[in-house]
């Protein structure tokens, strides 16, 4: 019934279930009419043979009681009246046939006792026990049976009635679903003409003609709309799929599918001329394609391929493919693996391009990267050569001025003249010590060791290194006022003490004489939760200032504004780009400020401050430590230099500070002179070597020692970076000393050894 359904017409469709529908309705109405009339005519019935059994059973009390059958028969020949009525019977009070109708009737054919008291009904009749009694004493039971012909008539006549108009109904239903479907099936043919001829075109331009505002109406208007969507798309595909063609064509992309089921790989017309071949020269099979491929790439394409269909995931592999010509060419393949319903890998589809070109030009990149990275490492192997270089000149002479003023027959303009030496050679030992900063920031080589400090003491470190004299000579009055409550911030000390040894050199520099240096620190919240306050240090000057041109640049390196001030104070303009790097390494700010030309300037320093350490606790440094232990006995001492000057002069001043020095030119000379002092009292106490030595390293000769003993060393060398002191240290040298050497930077840290080595 329901293929048969499927199947049909909708004029069919519409007109059977019009009928269907008015035959159940009918049926239901005629089974609901029957059953009433049933359940009606029954209890009907059965009421009338109750209370005729009463009628006959009080009029046969007299009959029974002095057993007189013949009036008894009488009695129950008057049921002859009632049509309905087939048999009665009259039993007495023992259960014996008393009287019987139609007495024509033999006993056989009633029952021989009677049963219990009520009615019951059979296929065609109903039967009646009823009591007969006589001021509630029970005499005998009547019996009643009735035909139930009737009621089967009366079915019959409702059974034709209900045919009648059953057919009545069917063929009006039949006309009105006649007149009526026209409304319904012409505008679902119309939509059905309009698919199919949307399909066999296919042409997205035609329209179904609506109808109505029913259903169907808003079917049809939704179908219009799906068209022309589908219109739209297919046009935006059309050119989409023109863009990729002209996109794959342009860019040598071709993209394949491979059927995993199957086998089965196929290509599109890129393809062919990517791999250099034609179609007749690949049958679509995984061994025709690995063929193409370049051998020593096939073991990486296949564990590519199975990584990828095991982890259901894509594809991205490069390999190269051989042309027939023995040339290869580098291939880039992209795909995604496609899954079945059940999650089974049944195929792998995606694009090849043709990447020759790229990766030529990423080696070329590489090789240019390499060259670039030979050339950054020989430009710090020249920097570092040239920073030794320019220190060791300068030992000698700045150790023969440090002689020279110490020495308290030299005449006072001979002494200002030394002091100019001294300080030009520190300009010059600073202006190198820039360079190679300044090289550190650039490739982020700049590393900090950062501890808790006191600002306010690096503050003063600087100002008296440099203000007490600088200062002094121009006549500047200089003044701090520190109101800051918390002056602690994580810092690396030396590299903020360089922060404000630049500024507060510059301000000297810049600010004529008997001018005014204010250095100002204090505290000021961010407005940052469960944050302490900054520390801000403001240094100000009523120096030459800063033009509004010129603002912008200043904290660039080797700028200082116009060419006549480089020309006029000097320098390469690279300590405000330094300062700037260290400052904001700490995670901290430096702005400046000027209202112009001979306006003065201001530079503000912005630091987060940190709880403020124990003093037991604090680190060594200018920090705020306390002063080391110093000896000043006299040390036996092996100084290892292989530069005659530098020897000389060095050798004269540890000689005039009561040391005892023996000189070697080399490594060799040194082990000689170690081996020979056999004897207690001829044992060297420290060591001092430089670490470029004709025969080897200095770190060398520490090692020798420090193997063998305990002799302390302080390593002197042109290279100071970090890595250089790191080295120093790893090689078991106490103390590394950047050349120019500072005498009492050495004097001092010779007093430390010979202190440590006594304690």
């Amino acid at each position: 019934m329901a293929v048969f359904l499927r199947d049909t017409p909708i004029k069919r469709k519409l007109m059977l279930v019009i009928l269907l529908t008015n035959g159940f309705v009918l049926l239901l109405m005629g089974s609901a009419l029957i059953t009433f009339e049933l359940v009606t005519f029954r209890r009907s019935l059965a009421t009338n043979l109750g209370v005729l059994a009463d009628i006959t059973g009080a009029n046969s009390t007299g009959a029974i009681a002095f057993q007189d059958p013949r009036s008894a028969q009488e009695i129950l020949a008057a049921l002859s009246a009632e049509e309905q009525i087939t048999k009665a019977a009259i039993y007495d009070r023992d259960g014996t046939i008393f009287a019987r109708f139609p007495a024509s009737l033999s006993f056989e054919n009633f029952p021989q006792h009677p049963r219990a008291d009520g009615y019951r009904f059979d296929r065609a009749h109903l039967a009646l026990f009823h009591p007969v009694l006589q001021e509630g004493t029970r005499l005998g039971t009547i019996y009643l049976q009735a035909d139930l012909g009737e009621m089967y008539s009366r079915f019959e006549v409702y059974g034709l009635l209900l045919l009648c108009v059953g057919v009545a109904s069917s063929l009006g239903a039949i006309v009105l679903t006649t007149t009526l479907q026209q409304r319904i099936s012409v505008p679902i043919l119309e939509l059905a003409r309009v698919a199919g001829s949307v399909s066999d075109l296919p042409d997205y331009s035609v329209r179904a003609v609506k109808h109505g505002n029913d259903e169907i109406g808003h079917l049809t208007d939704a179908f219009n709309r799906m068209l022309m969507r589908i219109g739209d798309s297919n046009a935006a595909l059309a050119a989409s799929e023109e863009r990729l063609r002209l996109a794959l064509e342009g860019s040598r992309t071709g993209t394949w599918d491979w059927n995993m089921e199957t086998g089965r790989i196929s290509w599109d017309d890129y393809m062919y001329p990517l791999f250099g071949r034609s179609k007749t020269e690949f049958d679509g099979t995984m061994e025709s394609f690995l063929e193409m491929v370049h051998p020593d790439d096939r073991a990486q394409l296949r564990r590519a391929t199975r990584q990828a269909i095991e982890g259901k995931r894509t594809i991205d592999v490069d390999f190269r493919v051989t042309d027939a010509d023995g040339t290869f060419r580098h291939i880039a393949s992209r795909g995604h693996v496609s899954q079945d319903a059940a999650g089974k890998p049944v195929r792998m589809s995606g694009v090849n391009m043709d990447v020759t070109e790229s990766k030529k030009n990423e080696e070329e990149l590489n090789r240019a990267k390499e060259a670039a990275e030979a050339a950054n490492k020989a430009k710090d192997n020249f920097l570092a050569i040239l920073s030794h270089e320019l220190r060791t000149p300068l030992t000698p002479v700045l150790a023969t001025v440090a002689m020279l003023e110490d020495d308290k027959t030299i005449p006072l303009p001979i002494r200002t003249d030394l002091e100019m030496i001294r300080r030009n050679i520190e300009v010059e030992a600073r202006l190198i010590d820039d360079l190679l900063d300044v090289t550190g920031i650039i490739r982020g080589k700049l590393e900090l060791n950062r501890q808790p400090v006191d600002v306010r003491r690096l503050l003063e470190h600087a100002m008296q290194t440099y203000c007490a004299n600088a200062a002094a000579r121009k006549k500047l009055r200089v003044s701090i006022q520190v109101i800051a409550t918390e002056t602690h911030v994580l810092a690396d000390s030396s590299r903020m003490t360089q922060v404000f040894w630049n500024l507060i050199q510059n301000s000297c520099k810049f600010t004529p004489e008997s001018g005014e240096i204010y250095v100002r620190v204090y505290n000021e919240f961010a407005g940052a939760r469960n944050a302490g306050p900054d520390l801000i240090v403001e240094i100000r000057d009523t120096g030459i200032g800063i033009s509004p041109e010129n603002m912008p640049h200043i904290f660039n390196a080797f700028e200082q504004g116009e060419r006549s001030r480089t020309r006029v104070f000097g320098g390469l303009g690279l300590g405000l780009a330094i300062s700037r790097a260290i400052v904001e390494l700490h995670d901290g700010s430096i702005t400046a400020e000027s209202e112009g030309k001979n306006k003065g300037a201001k530079f503000v320093i912005r630091l987060q401050t940190v709880e403020s350490p124990a003093a037991a606790s604090e680190g060594a440094g200018v920090g705020g430590s306390l002063p080391a232990a110093v000896s000043s006995r006299a040390l036996r001492i092996l100084l290892v230099e292989d530069h005659s000057d530098t020897a000389h002069q060095l050798t004269r001043l540890l000689k005039r500070a009561g040391h005892e020095v023996t000189w070697a030119g080399s490594i060799n000379q040194a082990r000689a002179l170690i081996a020979g002092s056999d004897s207690p009292e001829r044992n060297f106490n420290i060591l001092i070597s430089d670490l470029g030595l004709p025969d080897g390293s200095g770190h060398d000769l520490m090692r020798d020692l420090a193997s063998r003993g305990s002799m302390p060393g302080i390593a002197l060398s042109g290279y100071g970076m970090k890595n250089d002191i790191l080295d120093s240290m790893a090689a078991g040298f106490s103390r590394h000393i950047t050349k120019p050497v500072d005498w009492q930077e050495l004097k001092i840290a010779i007093q430390k050894i010979a202190a440590e080595h006594d304690a």
